[in-house]
């Protein structure tokens, strides 16, 4: 296990070193995500602007306009029609159905609730679903350059976004099925009691896991159609990976568990000083520089997770070793599965 630790822990290294010398790979999750925002603030504008200008009778700075275009996007639940006032009945009064004194109600110059169609949920759900698409877009465009440099050929926004495009097909069937089990998965995480709720964590773990390598096999397959073929594409690299998988992301993690005890020191040393000295702005100023030190060791290091798992499926489905990973490095994911009586 200490042996399994430390070449973990030279994959580490090695995927590190890949990231620091192609240096773009650290500005594709940046510019992705001012470019998501971009078009999401455009999107959301765009759906957003006919829903505020609804026509309600009133004028947009009344506070009764904003309350009818709640009424009219998220309509409540009609009450039925045959339900009574039990006070009413209890007093001997003549009662009236509530149907009736919500329409009197609305009488007195306040909007009804309008029943129809749920606009806001509707859009909602749209936001979501181009969420997705964006983030796969993104990812497609970022592991498609990864790939590149481990294959020794540089980094390109353009050329990352032009196999994104002519990926579009995969990309927007992916994007809906992982949609469709998100949302799946969130709304009975919601409504379960606790034993359904861990039920469906395991399955939506079960179904990260076995969709961790959908991204580089969307890129190394021409444009599918069918999402299923891209989970199973992705499943089965995985029976290939199992043990170095696991393995390499705990190297991972103790990695950053590592840089984060030796980032201590230096800390502790400060606050010395400060107390020394008894100078605040010195704690403060040591303080402010560790944690953004250790923000862009983190981020650094996702970036280096993101570049591992590429390499590891470069070993598995081309028996290709990205330089400067060693086949022994890589051979571990096989050694477990022929130790396990497993091919």
């Amino acid at each position: 296990m200490i042996t399994k630790f430390k070449q973990s822990w030279q994959l580490f290294k090695a995927s590190i070193s890949v990231t620091l010398r192609h240096r773009k790979l650290l500005w594709f999750p940046v510019l992705t995500t001012l470019l998501t925002v971009i078009i999401g603030l455009f999107f959301l504008s765009a759906m957003a602007l006919p829903v505020v200008l609804h026509h309600t009778g009133y004028h947009l700075n009344q506070e009764q306009h904003w309350v009818a275009l709640k009424d009219y996007y998220f309509p409540t639940p009609a009450v039925q029609p045959e339900s009574r006032d039990p006070a009413a009945e209890a007093s001997g009064a003549p009662s009236i159905p509530l149907t009736d004194q919500s329409a009197a109600a609305g009488k007195t110059g306040i909007p009804t609730a309008a029943h129809g169609v749920p606009w806001g949920s509707l859009c909602l759900l749209v936001l979501y679903f181009v969420s997705m698409f964006l983030a796969t877009f993104f990812n497609v465009a970022f592991y498609s350059e990864i790939i590149s440099a481990l294959d020794g050929r540089g980094v390109s926004f353009r050329r990352g976004f032009s196999t994104a495009r002519s990926r579009l097909p995969s990309i927007l069937a992916w994007s809906l099925l992982a949609g469709v089990v998100g949302w799946l998965i969130r709304t009975l995480e919601q409504r379960l009691p606790l034993a359904g709720r861990i039920v469906t964590g395991l399955i939506g773990m079960a179904w990260s896991i076995a969709a961790v390598f959908a991204i580089p096999v969307i890129i190394q397959e021409q444009p599918m159609r069918n999402p299923i073929r891209i989970l199973q594409q992705s499943a089965m690299t995985l029976r290939r990976t199992w043990g170095e998988g696991l393995i390499g992301y705990l190297g991972f993690s103790a990695g950053s568990t590592v840089i984060f005890l030796c980032s201590l020191p230096p800390l502790l040393l400060a606050g010395a000083a400060a107390l020394v000295f008894k100078s605040v702005l010195l704690i403060v100023f040591a303080g402010v520089i560790w944690v953004l030190a250790l923000l862009l060791m983190a981020y650094v290091s996702g970036v280096a997770g993101h570049v591992y798992r590429c390499a590891l499926f470069k070993y598995a489905t081309e028996g290709a070793v990205p330089e400067p990973y060693s086949q022994d490095l890589l051979d571990m994911a096989w050694k477990v599965k022929k130790s396990s009586g497993k091919q």
